[in-house]
Order: C-alpha cells, then structure tokens, then sequence
C-alpha cells in the first residue's frame, strides 16, 4: 500500500471548518467579558436560580397579610439588640439602686488621662452653651442675646443648683439632657460621657474651692499670676436668675 504523499493539500473546506470552530469559541467569552462590565434594564439570564428569587415581601412594601398593611414588623416589645442589653445601671444610666450614683462606676479610672479626654469632649459639645469655664456664656447665649428673639439662658455649671447635681445626674443629663438641652447619648459613648463628667466636677471644684484650702506655695503661685483680658464683648456669665421658661440648661 503506498502511502500519501508529503504534498498533499489540506481541502480549503477544512481549513475553513477549523477557523469558523475557532471564532465560535470565541464568543462564549466574550459575552461572559460584556456581562461582567455593562448595563442593562433587562433582566440577565439565569441559568441555575438557587435562591435569587423567591416569592417574598421586600422592605418597605405592601403587605394584606397584616392589620397595618406593612411588610416590615416591629420588634417585640422589650427587645433589645444583641450585646446593647446595658444591665451595668451604675456605668449606663448613672443610677444605684434607684438613686443617682454619687461615685464614679468601677469601670472608670479617674486619672489625668480621663480628665483630658474630658475637657477635648467638653470643648466639642458643650462649650457652644456653656462656655469653656461652664459659667453658661458660650456662643449661643451670647450670640442669643444680640438676637430678636431674646437671651438664652444657660445654666452656671458652678451654681449651687449646678453643684446639687450628684455624679449620675450630670452623666444622665450628659445622655439624654435635660430641658431644653439634648441629649448627647448617640454622639458620645458612655466612657466619654463619664470623661465629661469628670471634667465638669473638676471645673466645679476649681471654680468653688475655699482659697484657704490651697497650699500657700500653690496660692501665692496663683496670686502673681496676669489676669486674663476683658471680653470685649461686654458679657458676663449668665446667673441662674428669673423665671426665664428657656432657662435649665
């Protein structure tokens, strides 16, 4: 049997067959390549549908099943969030046994590093109202007064209804405020709530302390110090005076 020679063509039919076999294997690809980068407003072709549809009620939709037509429920009452159940009355809400805490919780360390933290925390929420010395003659009482709408009253932190508040009290009124002033609870964590605290007992007592009780090298210290400039502004730290109804800040 003699064999085919090395010269023999390939028929052009076949050579054609192979090239249109290899363009077809191309396009699966390439369609794959589009998917993955375009858009579209139809919906794409499911091959395998698992779970990506389901016969269900959306968030925020319809729903005749219910008496109030909803689709999202409520929790039951009394339900609190997983690691939120702040059973620690004493570090959460400033309470001991009922009563306001006069002590800080055992979580808090009342230290210089507590003490900074307090007064940056301070400067942030509470200065706008109550001044950096806390004697209520921040911005917005000052800036209040020059208004039409009359002064805004804020309350001297170094007042003797301001010294009345225990340590719980000013935590609380920290959290969730008290009058007209809010609550700071969701922008201030309770570590940097009790940080507050600890500043403002600590402008309390600097602001109330009996001059007999310094040391004398600290008080004659003190006395050759300058004293601060004049405001300008002509204001002076508003005193818990009237009967003004905007007044407990």
């Amino acid at each position: 049997m003699a064999l085919p020679s090395r010269d023999t063509e390939v028929p052009g039919w076949i050579i054609s067959a192979i090239i249109l076999v290899n363009l077809a294997l191309l396009v699966p690809p390439m369609l794959i390549a589009k998917a993955r980068f375009a858009t579209s407003r139809s919906t794409r072709i499911h091959v395998f549908y698992d779970m990506d549809q389901q016969q269900k009620f959306k968030e925020q939709a319809a729903n005749p099943l219910f008496a109030d037509g909803r689709s999202m429920r409520l929790p039951v009452a009394g339900t609190v969030a997983r690691g939120e159940l702040n059973a620690d009355e004493h570090y959460y809400w400033g309470t001991k046994d009922g009563e306001w805490a006069k002590d800080f919780p055992p979580q808090i360390v009342v230290n210089s590093a507590l003490l900074e933290r307090g007064e940056n925390r301070f400067a942030v929420y509470c200065t706008p109202c109550h001044g950096f010395s806390g004697r209520g003659d921040g911005m917005v009482p000052r800036r209040s007064a020059a208004s039409d709408y009359g002064a805004w009253v804020v309350s001297d932190l170094s007042s003797e209804k301001g010294l009345a508040h225990p340590i719980g009290e000013i935590f609380n009124i920290t959290g969730y405020g008290i009058n007209t002033m809010p609550g700071y609870r969701a922008q201030v964590p309770p570590q940097d709530r009790w940080a507050i605290v600890a500043h403002v007992k600590a402008l309390q007592f600097s602001q109330s302390v009996d001059i007999a009780e310094i040391p004398e090298p600290e008080r004659k210290r003190l006395e050759q110090l300058p004293l601060p400039p004049s405001d300008d502004s002509g204001s002076t730290p508003n005193k818990e005076t009237g009967t003004d109804s905007r007044k407990g800040r």
